[in-house]
């Protein structure tokens, strides 16, 4: 993949410089509790990281229908917010009811 472009998943990237990644994808820190910072727990819980493809893939082998998609940025004063670079998306997806 060419380095210039930055996966959708910039959120795992060092929140205070962005300007290096620190894990790749996908991020499962139940693989890795040394990933699992204490202090934040009761305030962030455990966080996960997926590609697109991973993510949206699942959701449709599962039989999810797919309603909406949403994306955004760090926000604030953050380089990726200030360069448009989207860090979350989450899916609205919905198991049809059998007929």
């Amino acid at each position: 993949m060419d380095e210039r472009y930055t996966d959708l998943n910039a959120r795992i990237i060092d929140q205070w410089v962005e300007e290096r990644i620190i894990h790749g994808l996908p991020f499962n820190p139940l693989r890795d509790p040394s990933l699992i910072p204490e202090e934040e727990l009761p305030d962030w819980g455990v966080q996960f990281s997926h590609t697109l493809d991973e993510q949206i893939r699942g959701q449709i082998q599962a039989g999810l229908r797919l309603i909406d998609l949403y994306e955004d940025t760090n926000g604030g004063e953050s380089r990726l917010h200030r360069l448009g670079i989207p860090t979350f998306w989450a899916t609205l997806a919905e198991k049809p009811s059998e007929v």
